[in-house]
């Protein structure tokens, strides 16, 4: 037998056997894998969900808005109809039409929600916009003929208003206020 001293060597010894196929398997295994195309469209779905919701939620809470704005809408037109509807007492008139526009929509559980009966005021009819001209008397005793010799009008000024509160904290737009008025001849 001979000596052979051992000296470092650039030569790359073979692998054993079983560490070989060991790692032959695992190499095959992460191929296969690079190779299989289950599970994409649940991450292309995970990747572009994020983007489409951020770019629908405005869309969504400018519908909520509109609706909102219908209600506060109906809530005065439920005021204009009572009060042209219901003959003028004096003392509870304002508090039931208050109520009638609170029981028209369900703004009454916003705390925001205002229902007002305005301001008063004898007049008529403009002709040449949809204006009314004053200075008929002092409600509800209306004096005087109008310039067409009709009767001047009692006229009530109905508005409602409420905050509307945004779904996502926006920083150009900050809960703005939404509002309607109607006028309405109660006598």
């Amino acid at each position: 037998m001979f000596y052979r001293p051992r000296t470092l060597s650039l030569r790359i010894r073979p692998l054993s056997g079983r560490l070989t196929a060991l790692l032959r398997s695992r190499l095959a295994w992460i191929g296969a894998l690079a190779h299989d195309r289950r599970g994409v469209s649940a991450v292309e779905f995970g990747l572009a969900a994020p983007v489409f919701l951020a770019a629908l939620s405005p869309v969504i809470d400018l519908g909520l808005a509109f609706s909102e704005q219908i209600r506060v809408n109906q809530a005065v037109e439920a005021g204009a109809q009572y009060a042209a509807v219901n003959v003028y007492n004096g003392t509870t008139w304002s508090s039931d039409v208050q109520s009638a526009m609170t029981n028209a929509t369900s703004l009454s559980s916003d705390a925001t929600f205002s229902p007002t009966v305005g301001s008063t005021t004898c007049g008529c009819p403009n002709s040449t916009n949809t204006a009314i001209v004053g200075g008929y008397g002092t409600p509800p005793a209306c004096t005087g003929s109008c310039p067409d010799n009709s009767i001047p009008g009692y006229y009530v000024t109905i508005s409602a208003q409420v905050i509307y509160t945004s779904l996502m904290p926006y920083s150009i737009i900050t809960n703005p206020t939404l509002s309607s008025t109607a006028t309405v001849r109660i006598q």
